[in-house]
């Protein structure tokens, strides 16, 4: 922990110069960036894969990855929840 403080000084950036350097933006505006996938699309993707309707969508995030949270209500009445990896659109 004392290289952080050692290295800030060397590159001519105070410990409390650094911390103003934290990127501010709005958390969603962060997640939308890493998307390739938009939660619509993700709901598109669910419904057409296991032909059933989307009741419930949000996003979510698993350490440092995007996920969707689709549940969905089949024709007989049965509900379930997938989710869609909003980098790569892979359904699980």
């Amino acid at each position: 922990m004392v290289l952080l403080p050692v290295l800030f000084m060397t590159a001519g950036v105070s410990v409390v110069e650094a911390q103003n350097l934290v990127e501010r933006r709005p958390r969603y505006e962060r997640d939308a960036e890493r998307a390739h996938i938009s939660l619509d699309q993700a709901v598109n993707m669910a419904q057409s894969r296991f032909r059933a309707k989307a009741v419930k969508a949000q996003s979510v995030n698993h350490g440092d990855q995007l996920v969707y949270l689709i549940r969905l209500l089949n024709s007989d009445g049965k509900v379930w929840t997938v989710r869609v990896d909003a980098q790569t659109g892979r359904i699980y």
